[in-house]
């Protein structure tokens, strides 16, 4: 390979790179112009909306917080998602149903773990990216695309987060991702909530002082 052609091939990457980050930079939603927004989970009733139940306190957690909501049971188009083997949020969701008696469509997809309790460092990052790779392969195949995607904080959610997220970028995606951090998160982001604070079109906290740490956050106190 010649002189020129390797100028052209270097000009080339270039600009395909400076491409890209023109586009990440519209992408993103914590570098647009942000407005007085209200309460998350308002206006939300005509949109085809998806719940991350991420198994534990997490799902407890998520539950109260749909529970305290007057908008969710008047959403047409709702529909959950767990992990795999976690029957625990499956009765938490059932329960949850034949107390609001929600008539709407519910559904649930069962996605591994990214990793378990106590799980080594080399196999996590092992189950993680099997993680990554099942859900991106799983979602790509989904015939229903949210327009709303709520989660709360559990592992799961982050490779959710980033595949709708990428959908976004490429242009063939509008779904918004609402992001409400764990209430056990006080001074700090969980690593969940430290790799979505970008990408989430609302992040919501419960604590005031954690949300001056992070000006793209909003917080409306506690909603568990």
């Amino acid at each position: 390979m010649g002189k020129f052609e390797i100028e052209v091939a270097v000009c080339s990457f270039l600009v395909i790179i400076i491409v890209l980050c023109i586009r990440l930079i519209f992408a993103l939603p914590s570098l647009k112009h942000h407005q007085i927004k209200t309460s998350p989970l308002k206006s939300i009733e005509d949109k085809n909306v998806m719940v991350l139940l991420g198994s534990g306190g997490h799902t407890g957690e998520m539950i109260r917080i749909l529970s305290g909501s007057n908008t969710i049971p008047k959403v047409h188009n709702l529909h959950f998602i767990t992990s795999s083997g976690d029957s625990t949020s499956l009765i938490h969701l059932k329960k949850f149903i034949n107390e609001t008696n929600i008539e709407t469509k519910t559904e649930s997809l069962e996605l591994p773990r990214a990793r378990k309790v106590g799980e080594g460092f080399v196999s996590s990052i092992i189950s993680t990216v099997k993680s990554i790779l099942f859900t991106f392969i799983q979602f790509s195949k989904l015939k229903i695309k949210p327009d709303v995607l709520i989660v709360n904080g559990p592992g799961t959610s982050v490779p959710i987060c980033y595949y709708f997220f990428l959908l976004k970028f490429l242009g063939i995606g509008k779904t918004k991702i609402i992001y409400i951090e764990s209430l056990a998160r006080v001074n700090d982001l969980s690593l969940s909530g430290k790799l979505c604070y970008l990408i989430s079109d609302r992040f919501i906290v419960q604590w005031n002082k954690l949300q001056k740490r992070y000006p793209n956050s909003e917080c409306y106190g506690i909603m568990v």
